[in-house]
């Protein structure tokens, strides 16, 4: 029987995954109204194809599922490209003066009540190692306006005096619940600020009218297609920003499916019986958004975020560890490495955080930790195992995100709990400095824990992956590459020592993360994340097939297309 309908746009002739079950790989596939009709060879699909079919040779170009970035923060990201950055750079203390100097004398028509956000700032990288800025050096700055640094990890803000005024922080500031606020030798605040207060002092700092947020939704949805991502999940968001997204929805201009969680702080739940009236207002505010989706883009909040401890990296070192941190009790030339008594940070008490959970499953949605390392990730286990029990039914899909480094315990308890890892791959490729850095305060055992995709995998623990933005720069392809070689790219192809802990990933693997995988944890897989007759349209072309070039060539790979439910939203031609 002839068939009858008539694709809007068919692709052939291509190299077409699909990450199906299956990992099926075909040549042609056809779509219409948004929705993917049909996916096989050329001589299967061209029956599809009509009078007003738009079609599309591929000339054997790979095409594959859009890019599911299912853990970043994009209003972050954003902001930093409209922001004065330092680009990520390793600088000192006076060079990092003199840049925001010189960017202040470029900036002379600001006024006194002008703020100064200085983004990606590499606090980690400062020379030489163990360097700070504090707020003395940011007095020391010829401006009379507010200035803050914020670090590229988001985890560090440094504001100078006026900024913290504004910031209403003062010598009887209280100690906040889930960070710090670090004084000098004479007591005084320095105007550092750790963790969950220095981002909540970041977001206070602007507001935004309707036509600058609609500005900064369009400028991140760009940046995000032109790298083949068509669904993000922002890791972190107010209701404003779903809002940004919303009204470029109602102009009819959305082209990226924006996900969105919602933190929970250890103050807003006090006591466990806190935890019900805490998360039925954000399942109030999720019923406002969650739609029956479409293959027109949307908004979405599905997940809660819980900031469970800090950062493994010096200086800081508030990532929670069940066994203490190592500090050098000898000299730079004779080293002697011995336990610190110094465990890092965690933000939630156990029994607050097993009621959040349960909380959350009776509530549909799905809990989403920041958890870089063992003493957090315990906590976490712990917490969705109390879940699992009192709730034994629901579909939850608990996510932890970051896992540093893992205890090899841990292991087996992700894979019976069902949760999902979600990682940033990029991470393996870490310089020299910062890899005996991160030996030497975990010691040898610890450290061969570090950074291990490939364990999760074969122990059968679904990895989904999240690219952080902009804690590292909006370069998807670059972060595929770290994961099949776990080296950094230091530019003229000079790599970076590979980091041993675990074993290159595939390119399959690394690819199933960042689609199907990602999809399962924003519990829109029926939808997106593989291209299977009956799900939206969502698709990349690329330049190159990264199955069949030197994986140190994946970063070089360019998106010629992208397609959100049927809609072309990039081309180089329309970017």
């Amino acid at each position: 029987m002839k068939n009858t309908v008539m694709a809007d746009t068919l692709f052939f002739n291509g190299a077409i995954h699909t990450f199906d079950a299956d990992d099926n790989v075909t040549e042609a596939i056809a779509i219409k109204g948004g929705v993917i009709i049909a996916v096989g060879t050329n001589s299967e699909i061209n029956c599809f194809s009509g009078e007003d079919t738009r079609r599309i040779d591929l000339q054997k170009k790979m095409l594959m599922p859009g890019i599911i970035d299912s853990h970043l923060h994009a209003i972050w990201g954003g902001k930093q490209l409209l922001s004065f950055s330092l680009e990520y750079q390793s600088l000192t203390v006076e060079e990092t003066l003199n840049k925001i100097q010189s960017h202040l004398d470029r900036d002379a028509l600001k006024g006194e009540g002008d703020w100064l956000t200085v983004r990606a700032w590499l606090r980690c990288g400062m020379i030489p190692a163990g360097a700070d800025i504090t707020r003395a050096a940011l007095d020391s700055l010829n401006t009379r306006r507010p200035v803050v640094l914020f670090s590229n990890d988001c985890h560090t803000l440094v504001a100078n005096s006026r900024a913290l005024t504004l910031l209403e922080i003062d010598e009887t500031s209280p100690e906040p619940a889930d960070g710090k606020y670090y004084r000098s030798e004479d007591g005084l605040l320095n105007g550092i600020i750790d963790d969950a207060p220095a981002m909540r002092a970041y977001d206070s700092i602007t507001s935004l009218n309707q036509e600058q947020s609609v500005h900064l939704a369009d400028v991140i949805q760009r940046a995000l297609n032109a790298q083949g991502v068509t669904t993000v999940m922002d890791a972190r968001v107010y209701t404003e920003h779903l809002d940004y997204f919303n009204e470029l929805k109602q102009q009819n201009r959305l082209h990226i499916r924006f996900m969105g969680a919602k933190e929970v702080t250890p103050t807003d739940a006090l006591t466990p019986a806190d935890a019900d009236a805490v998360i039925g207002s954000i399942a109030e505010l999720a019923e406002k958004y969650n739609t029956r989706w479409s293959p027109t883009p949307d908004v979405g909040l599905c997940n809660v975020k819980f900031f469970i401890d800090g950062v493994l990296q010096p200086p800081m070192m508030t990532g929670s560890l069940r066994e203490s941190y190592l500090e050098n009790k000898g000299t730079e030339q004779i080293p002697d490495w011995q336990p610190s008594g110094r465990y890092g940070d965690l933000y939630f008490k156990p029994d607050i955080l097993n009621a959040l959970f349960i909380s959350c499953a009776k509530a549909d949605l799905h809990p989403h930790t920041h958890t870089m390392t063992d003493g957090a990730i315990e906590m976490v286990l712990n917490a969705i195992e109390e879940m699992r029990s009192v709730c034994p039914d629901s579909d939850i899909r608990p996510t932890l995100a970051h896992n540093e480094y893992v205890g090899s315990d841990q292991y087996p308890r992700y894979k019976a709990l069902n949760a999902t890892v979600l990682l940033a791959f990029q991470w393996a490729g870490v310089t020299p400095e910062l890899m005996q850095e991160e030996q030497n305060i975990l010691g040898t055992h610890r450290f061969q824990n570090l950074e291990t995709a490939g364990k999760f995998i074969d122990r059968g623990i679904r990895v989904a992956f999240g690219s952080d933005w902009p804690i590292d720069p909006l370069n998807e392809w670059y972060d595929f590459q770290v994961g099949v070689t776990r080296q950094a790219h230091l530019g003229n192809e000079i790599y970076t020592p590979r980091l041993e802990t675990d074993r290159n990933l595939t390119v399959k693997e690394v690819l199933r993360a960042a689609t199907i995988d990602a999809a399962y944890v924003t519990h829109k897989e029926q939808y997106i994340g593989s291209l299977e007759k009956g799900k939206f349209a969502d698709l990349i072309v690329l330049d190159q097939n990264v199955f069949d070039v030197d994986p140190h060539s994946i970063k070089d790979t360019r998106v010629m297309l992208t397609m959100v439910g049927g809609e072309i939203v990039y081309t180089p031609e329309i970017e």
